[in-house]
């Protein structure tokens, strides 16, 4: 296992209740009240956790992914995430996993390096990096993928790798209709002004990119865009397409033609594909033996919210498609 996987896993938050501050409660502490921020939802071998402590795991891991109103579904999901993670990370520490300042500043430095703004302290951080070097040091210690396993993954999947007809494509959107139709009397007289034209009036998430969208295939675009972007010629103004999200203007930059992707093209996609399955697999199986030798109460009766329990024929790992509910690497 590369040491410098412990940069590109996933980062999973820790509760305040995680960091090296106070001792957490243990049985036999002074009672809880039997609901709110202080009752105990989750034990550990002893160690109490508690809606607090949930409400912090939730707020910094996963507050973009929450709208105003709290989901009891979604927290439900997010409550097993963080009972897994409380029990990964007491094992970690009872084998005296450490991370010192320079881990914590590395892995800082990376995320940064990423574009990333990550809004956690570093006690949290540490807290997260202890969980991922122990899972390394055990659960991830001899993985790997070698390139015979690559090789043959290929040759058994080729049709996977024969691509269609790719468009690269920019677009402009904006919600007014009228506005897009005098840009787009612009554009016709001066194609090559797009990209600056995208930065300064698209509403679209990929304006600062001058509007580039990347490459699709056909398939991939709702109808109504597909039918007019596929017809274009290259650097070619579509015209007006009205959308849910507002008023487009799409330009194909590339075309890039029917083919088969060879194999180095594609071996490293094959090769984090063949890996995340594999630690998927590694992971459920050392959860299940720590679930097995560690005592763990959880308390549903006193969570903040009416727990729910996963659908009937659903995969029992459906949280791991939750962000950050599984360490994996990133690619």
């Amino acid at each position: 296992m590369k040491k410098k996987w412990v940069l590109l896993l996933v980062l999973a938050v820790f509760p305040a209740s995680c960091r090296e501050k106070p001792a957490p409660a243990r049985e036999g502490d002074a009672a809880r009240p039997a609901s709110g921020a202080a009752a105990v939802i989750l034990t550990v071998d002893g160690v109490n956790r508690t809606n607090e402590d949930l409400r912090r795991f939730v707020q910094l891991q996963y507050a973009d992914g929450l709208g105003k109103q709290e989901d009891a579904k979604l927290l439900s999901r997010l409550f097993d995430v963080f009972c897994e993670k409380q029990l990964i990370l007491y094992e970690a520490e009872r084998e005296g996993t450490q991370v010192d300042d320079g881990e914590v500043a590395a892995f800082l430095d990376e995320a940064r390096a990423r574009g990333q703004t990550p809004a956690f302290d570093r006690e949290a951080v540490r807290a997260s990096l202890k969980v991922q070097k122990y899972l390394l040091a055990s659960a991830y210690r001899d993985i790997d993928v070698p390139d015979a396993e690559i090789s043959a993954y290929y040759e058994a999947h080729l049709g996977e790798y024969q691509k269609k007809e790719e468009i690269e494509l920019s677009q402009i959107m904006v919600a007014d209709r009228e506005k897009l139709l005098g840009i787009r009397a612009e554009l016709v007289r001066d194609p090559a002004r797009f990209a600056e034209i995208a930065r300064a009036e698209s509403a679209a998430p990929e304006a600062a990119r001058g509007g580039a969208m990347g490459f699709f295939e056909k398939g991939m675009l709702p109808q109504e865009m597909e039918e007019v972007v596929f017809s274009l010629k290259v650097n070619e103004i579509s015209p007006v397409v009205e959308s849910p999200y507002g008023f487009h203007l799409f330009k194909v930059t590339r075309r890039r033609r029917a083919r088969m992707q060879v194999l180095a093209d594609v071996r490293e996609q094959i090769r984090n594909k063949l890996l995340s399955a594999k630690l998927t697999e590694a992971y459920d199986s050392f959860l299940r033996g720590l679930q097995a030798e560690v005592p763990v109460r959880i308390h549903y009766e006193n969570l903040y919210f009416s727990y729910i329990k996963p659908d009937p024929g659903v995969n029992e790992n459906e949280s791991k498609n939750l962000p950050g509910a599984d360490p994996l690497p990133n690619g």
